[in-house]
């Protein structure tokens, strides 16, 4: 039998098991073993089989005549998440992306108005940045910390703000000032899936931050970025570099924080 990459497995019930479990995912409602096999263009008899080993396992329940996933699957992407070097992860998959391989990366967290950095990944095209592993910066003039305060309610950007005056930084002439301009910053962050640092931390670096929905076993939220030379930005370069930095937060999402 063929998995779903078309090549052959030797154990062609595990497959046939995998195949169906995904399915039953991406369903809307519960599907019965003949709709399973019809979809799946499996023997029928072979299929039911298959979904009541799933049954007694957990990993199916019975539903409105059909099945759904189980229970057995939570507790088992629990142990995944929990067994996960989540960092490690984050310069795992940096390494392996074709364009963010070769530049500046940074992971962090929000904490109040400033972000805290938890990681950072080095290309070949070096950029001299301070921001360190364990540094603090204004949330404001970062393209991480600007992809996680969109995270929030607007009303809580704003008290944090108010709260704290001094949080409005002048890194460069390009840094917000005012939270009426933070406002209008974080509704374009929220409209178009990411942030962007234009040159207010550093002259002549752009920076583009992408929210993570949890960090793979945490709930929490952090962000990564890709940092380049302003020059560099062509369209085109622009559109694959974002390209990779989605796929790379996609990649380190915990996958049960969207559920």
């Amino acid at each position: 039998m063929a998995n779903n990459s078309g090549t052959r497995t030797a154990v062609p019930a595990v497959a046939r098991a995998s195949a169906i479990l995904d399915l039953v995912a991406l369903a809307q409602q519960p599907l019965g073993s003949n709709e399973i096999a019809r979809s799946l263009s499996l023997p029928k008899s072979s299929t039911a089989n298959i979904c009541l080993e799933l049954l007694e396992t957990g990993m199916l329940v019975r539903r409105d005549g059909g099945y759904s996933l189980g229970r057995k699957l939570v507790e088992l992407g629990g142990h995944y998440l929990s067994s996960v070097d989540a960092l490690r992860e984050y310069y795992d998959m940096c390494a392996s992306l074709p364009i963010v391989s070769r530049e500046s990366s940074r992971i962090a967290i929000l904490d109040g108005t400033d972000v805290l950095y938890l990681g950072k990944y080095e290309g070949r095209q070096q950029i001299r940045l301070t921001a360190n592993i364990g540094d603090r910066f204004p949330a404001i003039c970062t393209a991480t910390g600007k992809a996680l305060l969109a995270l929030l309610p607007p009303g809580e950007v704003e008290d944090r703000y108010r709260a704290k005056p001094g949080a409005f930084v002048k890194l460069t002439e390009k840094s917000l000032t005012s939270i009426s301009a933070l406002s209008k910053d974080l509704a374009l962050t929220r409209e178009r899936g990411y942030a962007v640092d234009d040159e207010e931390a550093t002259p002549g670096v752009t920076c583009f931050g992408h929210a993570v929905a949890g960090f793979r076993g945490d709930t929490s939220a952090v962000a990564v970025s890709a940092t380049v030379l302003t020059q560099r930005l062509t369209p085109e370069f622009r559109q694959a570099l974002l390209n990779d930095l989605r796929t790379l937060a996609r990649g380190l999402a915990n996958p049960l924080a969207s559920r």
